[in-house]
C-alpha cells in the first residue's frame, strides 16, 4: 500500500516538475490553437472550493475574472460555472455565479453544474449540461495548469471542445480580490466533506484516469 502511494507522489512529482518547466509554452500553444475558433456559445468554468474564512485562493479569483475577460472581449457569449461542495460548505458552482453577477455579468448569461466533485466531471457534466442547453461551440477555460493536465482527457473524450488557458504571461493580474456577495443561498447544511465520503485512492483514480460516471452520449458527440 505504502509503496504504491510513494510510488504515485514520486510520479506526480515528476508531472508538476516537468509541467511547471514548460508551463508557459504549453499554455500558448493549447491557447493559440483554440482562440481562432471563438467566439464560443459556452465556456465552462471548474469551480474551486470556496473558504470564506481566508477569502480565497488567488486560483479562485483568477478563474472568475478571466470568465469575466472573456465575456466582456466577445470571446464567448455565455459562462457555466462547474463544481459542487467539496471540501467546504458552499457549492462552488453557485459561489461563482453569484460574485459574477455582482462583478457586472447579466444572469441571463451565466449557468451552473453543481454536481462535479472532480476535474473530469466538471468536463463530462459541464459538456451535457452545455448540450442541453442548446450551446454547440465549447470551450474550457482554466489556468494553465489543469488546463494542461485536461487536454488528453478532452481530446480523448470531447475533441469538439476548446481550451482556453489563463494568460500565463500576466497570471498575477487576475489575482485580485472580489467583490463580498451573500452567499447563504450556496451553503450546504449537513455538509461531509468529499475526503470524508471517498478514499484517497478513488480521488485519485478519478483525477488521473480517463473514468467518467458513464460514457457521454453519442447524440452529445455530434
Amino acid at each position: 500500500m505504502y509503496r504504491h502511494l510513494i510510488a504515485f507522489l514520486v510520479v506526480l512529482a515528476t508531472l508538476i516538475v516537468i509541467s511547471g518547466c514548460n508551463v508557459r509554452n504549453i499554455a500558448r500553444r493549447i491557447y493559440a490553437t483554440h482562440i481562432p475558433n471563438a467566439p464560443y456559445d459556452a465556456v465552462i468554468i471548474p469551480g474551486m472550493p470556496y473558504d470564506s474564512a481566508t477569502q480565497q485562493k488567488k486560483g479562485f479569483n483568477a478563474r472568475i475574472v478571466w470568465a469575466k475577460k472573456l465575456f466582456d472581449g466577445g470571446v464567448v457569449k455565455n459562462i457555466i460555472f462547474s463544481g459542487a461542495a467539496c471540501y467546504t460548505p458552499f457549492v462552488e458552482a453557485e459561489v461563482m455565479k453569484l460574485i459574477a453577477i455582482e462583478m457586472g455579468i447579466p444572469k441571463e448569461h451565466l449557468f451552473t453544474e453543481p454536481k462535479a466533485e472532480h476535474s473530469k466531471e466538471n468536463v463530462y457534466f459541464g459538456w451535457l449540461l452545455a448540450q442541453q442547453l442548446g450551446f454547440k461551440k465549447v470551450a474550457l477555460a482554466s489556468d494553465p495548469y489543469q488546463s494542461f493536465f485536461l487536454e488528453g482527457f478532452i481530446q480523448a473524450n470531447v475533441p469538439q471542445m476548446g481550451i482556453i488557458p489563463i494568460d500565463v504571461d500576466s497570471l498575477k493580474k487576475y489575482y485580485i480580490p472580489l467583490p463580498k456577495v451573500d452567499l447563504t443561498s450556496a451553503y450546504v447544511h449537513d455538509f461531509v466533506p468529499l475526503n470524508k465520503r471517498e478514499s484517497f485512492w478513488t480521488r485519485v483514480k478519478h483525477t488521473n484516469h480517463n473514468n467518467l460516471p458513464e460514457a457521454i452520449p453519442e447524440e452529445y458527440l455530434k
